[in-house]
């Protein structure tokens, strides 16, 4: 085991082959863009191929009857001991890249390898990459016959870039019972950046605030309510209240939050398209991001009930200081309808005193010669808090750059994902 380190011509061809992929792999449904994560899953299972067909490996690809282009991969080695571990969280989607909007420096979708072994384009860091180092792992193991004392599960997820959907991501392979062998046991998200570990993370909730007003002539405006406006005003009215109620926390700061709980809108639509005409709808969405030491579902409750009396003093008249036009001189008034989108994603705050954190600072040490540096963020992931109720000790991971996270000009330098591997062989050797 020990003697294992990353097979670069392996790792760099699998990663190329994912990344010329990634048209096809960019997850935003609302832009039409709905990946077709079997596409990387095929290449992972032809890389492993040998393996499978020798019994080493055991390989399981999962999505219901109907979401067959967009599985899950399950991949075991049998361990010689008792107990699991898993590596879980990798993933296939991509958020989409537009190159002549965003200001790529070079195609997005083909990876390029600079000098100082430089490797850049979109899926990178964020997951491909990750999704590379674990496939030349297995193929390793198997090549030189060695098996951990404990069983490895390896699970890489789709549709780990957009919300939820039945039959579809790590949700799926939990309800398929394929995450039962690891209750209880050291499980390590691998889908993060900057080694850490990252010891923390946010939940999210999605929303959106329908704004109705009184459309008309931009040149008579005591005839209308500018939906715009008011929507821009209330939005920001809300953020206001929201971070004074929910303000950083000692727990942050012990946990190395690098930010603290947010709300704040990220998207305007409105039909209008004339400069000379008020709109009389808009609608903007945005998320809640909040730090585990809040319960989601309470303030989630507080939220709304804050928006409800919003709109209730729009109706008294005591809309607050500085608010655009509520009223048209005949008495119309503008309103606000706001509501969260489906159940949200609770975040995680890691055992700082167990085992696995332990075992993965140990590994770092050993690996990159200098001490770890924890960190938290509100980033989200799925199933995190649910995976720690059933007792799993779960700690995360990642490596490649982490400002190029979701960015423009995604990038990660080879000698990350060669320190990752070795982090990984020796969390084998550790447990």
């Amino acid at each position: 085991m020990h003697a294992l380190s990353l097979r670069e011509d392996r790792f760099l061809e699998v990663l190329r082959r994912l990344i010329a992929l990634t048209p096809r792999l960019q997850n935003n449904p609302a832009a039409g863009l709905v990946p077709e994560e079997r596409l990387a899953a095929r290449v992972v299972l032809d890389a492993l191929a040998p393996h499978i067909q020798s019994g080493f490996l055991q390989a399981e690809s999962l999505a219901a009857p109907g979401c067959e282009a967009r599985p899950s991969l399950v991949l075991t080695v049998k361990g010689t001991g008792e107990g699991s571990v898993g590596f879980v969280g990798a993933h296939f989607d991509v958020v989409p890249a537009d190159a002549k909007a965003e200001g790529w420096e070079r195609d997005p979708f083909t990876l390029w390898e600079g000098p100082g072994g430089l490797l850049y384009g979109r899926g990178v860091t964020d997951c491909l990459g990750h999704v590379a180092v674990l496939t030349d792992l297995l193929a390793q193991l198997a090549e030189h016959g060695v098996r951990p004392r404990r069983t490895l599960k390896v699970v890489l997820i789709s549709n780990e870039e957009a919300g939820e959907l039945p039959g579809l991501g790590l949700g799926y392979v939990a309800e398929q019972g394929r995450l039962r062998d690891l209750v209880g046991q050291p499980v390590y998200w691998l889908d993060s950046a900057n080694f850490g570990p990252t010891v923390g993370t946010g939940g999210i909730s999605l929303w959106e605030l329908k704004v109705k007003g009184v459309g008309g002539h931009s040149g008579m405006p005591q005839n209308c309510v500018n939906a715009l406006e008011l929507g821009m005003a209330a939005s920001l009215e809300l953020a206001r209240w929201f971070h004074a109620r929910f303000p950083a926390t000692a727990d942050e700061k012990t946990w190395g939050f690098l930010s603290s709980s947010s709300l704040k809108a990220t998207v305007v639509e409105g039909a209008n398209t004339k400069e000379s005409k008020i709109p009389s709808e808009v609608l903007l969405r945005g998320d809640l991001r909040l730090t585990p030491f809040h319960d989601m579902q309470e303030v989630r409750a507080e939220v709304v009930r804050f928006m409800r009396e919003l709109d209730a003093r729009l109706e008294r008249g005591e809309a607050p200081e500085g608010f655009p036009r509520i009223r048209t001189a005949a008495g119309q008034r503008g309103a606000l309808e706001f509501r969260f989108l489906g159940e949200g994603m609770e975040g995680i705050a890691c055992r700082l005193d167990s085992p696995g954190l332990h075992a993965l600072q140990d590994a770092m040490r050993a690996v990159r010669g200098v001490e770890p540096t924890p960190f938290s963020l509100t980033g989200s992931l799925p199933l995190v808090k649910e995976l720690q109720r059933q007792g799993c000790d779960v700690q995360i991971t990642g490596f490649g750059e982490m400002a190029y996270y979701h960015a423009p000009n995604e990038q990660a330098r080879l000698e990350d994902f060669r320190q990752g591997f070795s982090i990984l062989r020796e969390l084998l050797t550790r447990l």
